[in-house]
């Protein structure tokens, strides 16, 4: 494993501490100086707007040569960001804080999955990858359990604090992270192409993978905008417990997951990844029907399990795609994404309003389900298709 990697791992596990440990701080931090539900969830919809508006522009600003340079000024500029905020609350400056968080994120993402495949090699990809992934989940682990406690311990404004020093732990790290010069080599090793658009790029089964992760992220925002009801309804003595007890067990799925994938070779190539999609549905459909919770450990530790497989394999196929057009793919995927997630999230809090948890959840999960059903249909009848070509 090239000596470059463990640092850069370690800083995306900072960065993404970070994110989780405000994505409820936040998110609680709204709520307290607005007192208003509607409020806290425009604000949570400008940060997702934000990265939606700002993937194609990343996929732009990642074709430059320094996109290490780009990456550390985003992580100080949400430093500063969290510092202005954490000096001077107002409801204003935290719908700015919003819009820079989701952009800075968007942008971030999308410069260091373009930038794998230089800084790793094209054949270290999927272990790359899944180390990340699995820095990632322990990230999540830490900052979910301990954003709730630094809240009340602390107070909102140094938890403020502490999560920009993360944000500026992560710039250090990656100052000492060697990135190489953009453009070196394409990724099949011929000369370097001038950059293009991410639309360029898209053959119809690229299309495909990025429109089955949008229907993906449609599903997924509906179980995090229903666990905490569920968590009400089906654990009413401790909903709390019970929601830290669902997170963790994802997490640890996803955790074991890529530690696993971190050791092969091959992630199971286009149709693996929308087989992982299907079961990942499957999984968190099930995991709302009312299990006790010695079995719904281990269906949410496996829909974990699906969606870091569905990630590794998603992202590794990505990083196929030449240099000069990889940073587009990656910004407009992300955009893609957002407005899924987004989407989802708007349509299934509506809906919590009228139904209970489960059918919603399901309903949101049929729609990924059904295009993973169908993407696997496409990508089965490509690759005939290539082999029948290879045959002539």
């Amino acid at each position: 494993m090239p000596s470059r990697l463990p640092l850069l791992v370690s800083a995306y596990a900072m960065s993404s501490f970070g994110s989780y440990l405000d994505m409820v701080a936040l998110g609680l931090y709204a709520l307290h100086l607005t007192e208003s539900p509607l409020q806290t969830g425009l604000f949570m919809a400008l940060r997702v707007g934000s990265g939606f508006v700002a993937g194609p522009v990343a996929g732009r600003l990642a074709t430059r040569p320094r996109r290490k340079h780009l990456m550390i000024c985003a992580d100080l500029l949400a430093a500063a960001s969290l510092l202005t905020l954490a000096a001077s609350p107002s409801m204003e400056l935290l719908y700015g804080l919003a819009v820079i968080l989701g952009a800075v994120q968007s942008l971030w993402g999308v410069a260091l999955r373009s930038s794998v495949p230089e800084i790793v090699g094209q054949g270290r990809r999927a272990r790359a990858n899944s180390l990340l992934v699995t820095g990632r989940s322990g990230a999540m682990l830490l900052g979910f359990a301990a954003s709730g406690v630094l809240v009340t311990w602390l107070g909102y404004q140094t938890v403020l604090v502490i999560d920009a020093l993360t944000y500026l732990a992560c710039a250090a790290m990656l100052a000492g992270v060697p990135f190489p010069r953009l453009g070196a080599t394409s990724a099949e090793g011929h000369e370097p192409r001038r950059a293009e658009t991410g639309l360029a790029a898209l053959t119809p089964v690229l299309g495909a993978m990025i429109a089955l992760r949008v229907a993906d992220a449609f599903g997924s925002a509906s179980h995090n905008v229903a666990l905490p009801l569920y968590a009400n309804l089906i654990f009413p003595g401790a909903p709390a417990a019970f929601a830290a007890t669902f997170t963790t067990a994802w997490a640890l799925g996803s955790l074991v997951t890529g530690r696993w994938l971190a050791g092969m070779r091959d992630v199971g190539g286009e149709r693996g990844f929308g087989v992982a999609t299907a079961l990942m549905s499957v999984f968190f459909v099930v995991a709302f029907t009312g299990l006790p919770i010695w079995l719904l450990i281990p269906v949410v530790f496996a829909a974990g399990a699906a969606d870091t497989y569905a990630e590794v394999g998603y992202t590794t196929r990505l990083q196929t795609i030449d240099d000069a057009q990889r940073a587009g793919v990656f910004g407009l995927a992300a955009s893609a994404q957002n407005a899924g997630f987004g989407l989802g999230m708007v349509g299934c809090a509506a809906l919590l309003e009228v139904f209970e948890p489960l059918p919603v959840v399901a309903a949101a999960h049929a729609v990924a389900l059904v295009a993973a059903l169908g993407y696997l249909v496409f990508a089965v009848r490509k690759g005939r298709a290539r082999t029948v070509e290879a045959v002539r």
